[in-house]
């Protein structure tokens, strides 16, 4: 943070401050968070306005927006306290038989439903007071909330570039058609021209699954999708009582098959794989809890390399 201010200057107390205006966008729910009353947050404020010679936060419609300063310094200032309060609390090497930490993960409902439960039988073995706390997974934001600590790890389809994340390969997934189980025209190996005689069921491209339409389109497939959801989770609940097709990752058809009158079959033509990935913040120094976090999500579901 090139500033131009004095060391001597930097309060570790306004730097929380300044920390929770920003996640909570209010005077008021800092104080609250901070146990401190709200004229002292408001000082606090006016004082890293002058040390940092810049408004930091603007008044909004939704409470306080933060300038183009406050968005930058934000990320380092948040991992620099967390880096601080392990360093104070003698955490040099996270117990995970007696924590009590929460961790946030951001997550799709496809991967609520197919890798969760398996990092929730690690972690609950392991760690039996630790929490944790799902995050709906916004493709467009999740760099945003890693980097400024609004969540601790990401599983995801699509890539994220970018130089401040770590990037964690676990397993590649292959999609399936599914249907109604009596669907009276879609059999266990349909051809081309069947499939693309029927509508179809698409969910949002910001679940990362937008390699499916491209290839659609490929096919020169130009009926309009007959529903578009948000999330997955309604797809087999659609399909059952329609004649509709859907196209999901196959882990994800084997769960619905199984609880819903649902059958898989084999697309006629290639789909490019899914490549499901971790992304964790890449911190300047070691932090062990969230290291233990990232071991524990790639031992419950990175697949075995093929290396020697």
């Amino acid at each position: 943070m090139k500033t131009g201010v004095p060391l001597e200057n930097y309060d570790l107390n306004l730097m929380r401050t300044f920390v929770r205006i920003y996640e909570t966008r209010s005077v008021s729910r800092a104080a609250e968070l901070l146990f401190i009353s709200q004229p002292s947050v408001s000082y606090a404020l006016g004082k890293l306005r002058r040390m940092l010679k810049d408004e930091l936060f603007l008044r909004g419609p939704d409470g306080l927006n933060p300038t183009n300063v406050a968005t930058a310094v934000y990320p380092q200032l948040r991992h620099s306290l967390e880096a601080i309060d392990e360093a104070v609390q003698g955490v040099t090497v996270f117990d995970p038989r007696t924590s009590r930490r929460n961790f946030r993960l951001l997550l799709t409902d496809i991967g609520e439903i197919a890798l969760l439960p398996a990092v929730l039988t690690r972690i609950q073995d392991l760690a039996p007071a630790v929490s944790v706390e799902v995050l709906p997974l916004v493709y467009g934001t999740a760099r945003e909330h890693l980097t400024q600590g609004k969540a601790d790890a990401a599983i995801c389809t699509p890539r994220i570039d970018s130089p401040d994340l770590v990037r964690d390969q676990l397993l590649v997934q292959s999609y399936w058609g599914i249907c109604s189980a009596s669907h009276p025209r879609i059999g266990a190996q349909p051809t081309v021209e069947e499939f693309l005689r029927e509508r179809r069921v698409v969910v949002s491209e910001q679940l990362g699954h937008e390699h499916i339409q491209q290839r659609m389109r490929e096919l020169n497939y130009d009926q309009a999708p007959a529903v578009r959801l948000p999330h997955f989770s309604a797809m087999p609940h659609v399909l059952g009582s329609t004649n509709y097709l859907g196209i999901v990752p196959e882990v994800v058809g084997q769960i619905f098959a199984a609880e819903s009158p649902i059958k898989m079959f084999k697309l006629p033509f290639s789909v490019p794989p899914g490549n499901v990935a971790l992304y964790t913040y890449r911190r300047p120094g070691p932090m062990p809890a969230l290291d233990w976090l990232r071991e524990i999500i790639r031992d419950a579901l990175q697949e075995p390399s093929d290396e020697v």
